[in-house]
């Protein structure tokens, strides 16, 4: 194998067709940010944006913005944005809520429509705010749902799923792992077993294209806040396949879910369309961020940056068996590019200090339990040479023990 060096390196970015995207964010000097997938980092065009909002919209037109910038259908708009980054139709897709709060949505919405099955299937590995919700749909329902976690990651999940299952509860991208699980398959199995399925699309949605419509995916949540860049604590996105959206009813019926609000009806009537999953007021400020995050998709080809996120992870995985072949790190993720997302993640037994040591260079990952160290790929502002000087950087801290300061020993409570 060809040894890699920073030119080769350098030579890619000249070639990358999606280099002209990382202008459109503010990235601190000296850091290269491989946390993305946590938290997107700022677009340019917001400042401008939310400045535009209250200077304007809520400072001088007040109240009339909700008519007159078009507010009130911000929900929708913005649904209609996200849609082609998920292969949905316009009128499937609304931002609302948050990931949690729409995932006991659409949860509590399958069950209903297959009343007369008792099982849901999920995953031990699946992110815990996703089994808690799953926990406390059951514990509103007088605990009548057989809640299965499966161990094995994913890979036969298929043979758990019945005739009694309702719904499968599943992540896109494994947080940890980086695992992708196989939409199609899984949900062409469970309609063929007459269970609903629901994706979560948080670490998967901004880095690869998909094709849930077509599919059939019955439905799905996400957030903003990651790869779409809509700032920390935007709110999330639920999609609903345009064959269920007239007949579902959902659990949290709220003034503007109403199929006319401004009637002031004492009796709930729901839309007849995705408007019924909203419940209460948007926060204006939190979606003008999220307007400006999707702005930067536009006109840009999902499979080429699917494509740059495979290539930027071989380089990264190739550095680290080249460099720091011998400081014993344990690739956690996939090593096949084609079932792997858009992070790296690696076991190693101190890498909560070497994650910090890194931090304090300018090389921002993030630490999971138990002994993972997580590496983001944001393939519209990451270039091979960060993955270069990243590598160079973990090589340098493990070979002066650098990470084993005790002021990288102490948690932080956000790791």
């Amino acid at each position: 194998m060809k040894t890699l060096k920073l030119d080769d390196l350098k030579s890619l970015d000249q070639q990358d067709p999606l280099s002209e995207y990382r202008e459109a964010f503010y990235l601190p000097k000296n850091t290269i940010y491989f946390d993305g997938n946590s938290l997107g980092p700022v677009p340019k065009k917001t400042l401008n944006h939310l400045n535009k909002t209250i200077n304007e919209e809520w400072g001088s037109d007040l109240i009339s913005s909700w008519n007159k910038a078009n507010w009130i259908n911000l929900p929708q708009t913005l649904g209609n944005k996200i849609a082609p980054l998920l292969g949905a139709k316009a009128g499937e897709v609304i931002v609302v809520d948050s990931t949690s709060i729409n995932l006991f949505k659409v949860i509590t919405s399958a069950l209903r429509l297959n009343d007369n099955r008792k099982k849901i299937l999920s995953e031990s590995t699946n992110f815990p705010s996703d089994l808690y919700i799953l926990e406390g749909v059951n514990g509103i329902s007088n605990n009548q749902y057989e809640c299965i976690l499966i161990e094995d990651d994913g890979n036969d999940i298929e043979k758990h799923i019945d005739s009694s299952t309702a719904v499968v509860m599943l992540s896109h991208i494994n947080y940890k792992t980086g695992r992708i699980s196989d939409m199609k398959k899984i949900t062409e199995y469970a309609h063929n077993k007459g269970a609903l399925v629901v994706w979560d699309l948080s670490h998967s949605v901004g880095v690869m294209p998909m094709d849930l419509h077509d599919i059939g995916v019955d439905f799905a949540v996400g957030c903003t806040y990651k790869h779409l860049n809509g700032g920390p604590g935007a709110p999330g996105f639920l999609y609903v396949h345009s064959d269920l959206i007239e007949q579902v009813t959902q659990p949290l019926s709220g003034w503007l879910g109403h199929s006319d609000p401004f009637a002031f009806d004492s009796k709930y009537k729901a839309a007849n369309n995705i408007n019924k999953f909203i419940c209460g007021t948007p926060p204006i400020l939190a979606y003008k961020a999220v307007e400006s995050g999707l702005d930067v998709f536009d006109g840009i080809s999902m499979e080429q940056v699917r494509e740059k996120s495979i290539h930027l992870s071989e380089v990264f995985i190739e550095l680290i068996n080249q460099e720091c072949g011998e400081f014993a790190f344990i690739l956690y993720s996939p090593n096949d590019g084609s079932i792997r997302g858009s992070q790296i993640s690696y076991m190693h037994e101190n890498a909560y200090p070497i994650m910090q040591s890194l931090i304090s260079r300018g090389v921002i990952g993030d630490y999971r339990e138990p002994n993972i160290l997580r590496f983001g790929i944001s393939p519209l502002y990451m270039r091979y040479e960060d993955v270069w000087n990243a590598i160079m950087c973990l090589k340098k801290i493990m070979q002066s023990n650098e990470w084993d300061s005790s002021n990288f020993k102490v948690r932080n409570y956000v790791t």
